[in-house]
């Protein structure tokens, strides 16, 4: 059972990030009827499941929720602020009863009750009160019905035989059907194969049904709804009068139905036997399945060792060439390789998955600040690893409560600028090589570098006659500590936060960067790797030791013959008439100068400007699987990783921006 009630979870959950996603879009969109109906599908499957699985709680709970999104739909009430506002407390209330189902405490009940009573206040569009001697949970639906004239149906209702795999219950559809009226159901078996055949999954009975009810037909094709594509439904009205419930007519007719079905002869059931066999024997298309991310996990380490015991057997074959060896680890490294990419690609997510929540962020803080605030998304179906998507949620939910807080001016500050009244806040994604890139832009009032700048100068943080490029002004913002709010506010202005989203996206192998204009607005992108698992590397010598430098950071690589004249004074070098800056990697490492010798240079991105790395020799480009060094090397923060290699020795991997913005720092101490 426990196996059950996490999948269950796990669905109810991503049928309330729908439904609140649904809800956000309604609020710019009243009256799309699609909206709506989303909204009310989901919750009644909701109510479905909560009740299958035995949340009786929760199940009524959605149960009064969903009337009131059930009159929406019928037009009789109209969407509006109020019930935008309840429905989003619903649904946190939701998420805690999933999550929290067994017991409540004495503050959570008195929320359940008085959210349950709201909800029915709000369902209840006439009287508008709640009922002092009645339980919240009570609520007469049906509508005075003594004077309609009763119908008489027969449905045929047949299910797929996949009809178990999405939660549905065939018993809790003919149970709706009774509350509607009175009904008669015969279940038709013939279609049951053998034991020896039989699926336990599968469903194979149908169900022949009198149903007997003043309601009409649109009502009864309702509760059909949401299992039509996965079964056969047949609904038919007999014009005639219907009989009494209890009057032979009705009684002989479906206990002659109901023998009529039970009586067919053996040669009859063994030719219907025989074509459901066929159809069950067919091969069934599932277009996805449910994996969890342990496995998947799981996964991506096995497909980690595949390559590093796939390197040590290349290197085995290029130690014995005349061997048979060679071919079979060339074709091993083909199929490993698409094997990596296949792994790979299972484990990206789409970045719309985790964009729901900031939806509701931007709206509350700007309910909270009395903003008016449209946030835009773009390019949310770009897919990066979960891992990564997983270290990133905090770091972006700050940075839009920055834009919220601190961006976006309110109301009348930006008629004054000449603004529109409402500002807006894009967030755009998009990939790029192997990389993916997020950025948030807001239309706000922008980032002052003169404020940065005099609060960096009465901190101690620079002196007055240095002199900064507006990046480095804007850079000073990741410092601990920093922050040029006047007012502490409960969203921001503590100066904790910013020095910890660039560590927290520098821990995932990424960058980040500010630009603004003051009276425009601010664009904050962030570089990310699209996985941190196995990268492409560039295999090097340094002093006797292997590095790893990521190929994705390289330009190009150039050899420097022995004596060549380097300038030492400013560390530049002169690469097909362009001046580079370089960094002596043997002398920062291990204090050695082998000018004497012939070396490389491999040439690298930094922030956007070219940085020449001198390494003893190139090997070659290298698959290197990352694994973490431990607690006890967490400062070196020049590397960010360890592989194997294919003759078993471990080689560093070193993170090329920090080995650069050390160098640079180290330097800027030297010349003052």
């Amino acid at each position: 059972m426990e196996r059950f009630e996490v999948k269950y979870k796990e669905e109810a959950t991503e049928l309330i990030e729908g439904i609140e996603k649904s809800l956000l879009e309604m609020e710019n969109n009243h009256h799309d009827p699609a909206l709506i109906e989303d909204v009310f599908r989901n919750m009644h499957t909701l109510k479905g499941n909560s009740s299958m699985f035995g949340f009786k709680l929760i199940a009524d709970f959605t149960h009064h929720l969903e009337s009131v999104y059930d009159l929406i739909r019928s037009g009789e009430i109209q969407i509006s602020k109020q019930i935008l506002n309840t429905s989003f407390s619903a649904l946190d209330h939701l998420s805690l009863l999933i999550n929290n189902s067994s017991t409540l405490n004495e503050s959570e009940a008195k929320t359940h009750q008085d959210l349950s009573n709201e909800v029915i206040n709000l369902s209840n569009a006439t009287v508008r009160k709640v009922l002092n001697n009645e339980s919240p949970f009570v609520i007469d639906e049906r509508k005075d019905s003594s004077q309609n004239e009763l119908k008489n149906f027969r449905i045929h209702f047949q299910p797929n035989s996949n009809f178990f795999f999405n939660g549905s219950n065939p018993i809790s559809i003919i149970n709706e059907l009774r509350e509607l009226g009175e009904c008669n159901v015969a279940a038709l078996t013939n279609n049951i194969p053998t034991l020896e055949d039989c699926e336990a999954d599968n469903c194979y009975t149908a169900w022949d049904i009198h149903l007997i009810t003043d309601k009409d037909l649109q009502l009864v094709e309702k509760v059909f709804e949401f299992v039509r594509h996965s079964s056969k439904v047949e609904i038919h009205e007999i014009p005639e009068k219907a009989p009494s419930v209890n009057s032979p007519e009705k009684k002989f007719t479906m206990q002659e139905s109901i023998k009529e079905k039970l009586s067919k002869s053996k040669n009859v059931l063994l030719s219907g036997l025989s074509e459901v066999q066929t159809a069950i024997s067919k091969k069934q298309v599932i277009s996805s399945i449910r994996v969890s991310s342990e496995r998947l996990d799981n996964l991506m380490n096995l497909v980690s060792e595949l390559m590093t015991l796939q390197a040590k057997l290349g290197t085995l074959a290029e130690q014995n060439p005349p061997t048979e060896l060679l071919g079979v680890s060339e074709n091993l490294e083909k199929i490993s390789t698409r094997l990596r990419d296949n792994a790979f690609s299972m484990c990206l997510v789409p970045i719309e998955n985790m964009v729901t929540p900031f939806h509701r962020l931007v709206r509350d803080l700007a309910s909270e600040l009395n903003k008016e605030i449209e946030f835009i998304t773009e390019g949310t179906e770009t897919e990066l690893d979960k891992n990564i998507m997983e270290g990133l949620s905090d770091p972006l939910m700050h940075l839009l409560r920055n834009s919220v807080d601190h961006g976006i001016e309110d109301r009348e500050a930006r008629l004054r600028s000449g603004k529109p009244a409402h500002g807006k806040i894009i967030f755009s994604a998009y990939c790029a090589g192997t990389n993916v890139y997020i950025e948030i832009h807001d239309d706000g009032k922008g980032i002052d570098p003169e404020k940065i700048r005099k609060k960096a100068i009465e901190k101690g943080i620079i002196g007055p006659a240095d002199i900064l490029s507006e990046k480095e002004i804007f850079n000073l913002i990741f410092l601990p500590g920093f922050s040029t709010a006047e007012q502490v506010s409960g969203i921001s202005g503590r100066g904790v936060g910013m020095d910890v989203v660039k560590r927290r996206i520098a821990d995932i192998r990424g960058q980040i960067r500010i630009n603004s204009q003051l009276n425009i607005g601010t664009t904050i992108t962030i570089k990310l790797p699209i996985t941190v698992s196995i990268i492409d590397g560039l295999l090097v010598k340094i002093s006797d030791a292997d590095f790893v430098i990521p190929v994705s950071s390289v330009e190009r690589c150039h050899e420097i013959p022995a004596g060549q004249y380097l300038n030492r004074f400013n560390n530049l070098i002169v690469l097909d008439g362009e001046q580079i800056p370089f960094i002596s990697l043997s002398e920062e490492f291990d204090g050695t100068d082998n000018s004497t010798c012939s070396r490389e240079i491999v040439i690298i991105y930094y922030d956007e400007k070219k940085v020449g790395l001198i390494v003893d020799r190139v090997v070659g480009k290298f698959q290197a699987v990352l694994k973490p060094l431990g607690k006890y090397f967490l400062q070196m923060d020049t590397i960010s990783g360890a592989t194997i290699l294919g003759n078993g020795k471990i080689a560093l991997v070193l993170d090329t921006n920090n080995v650069t913005e050390q160098f640079l720092n180290k330097k800027n101490v030297y010349s003052c």
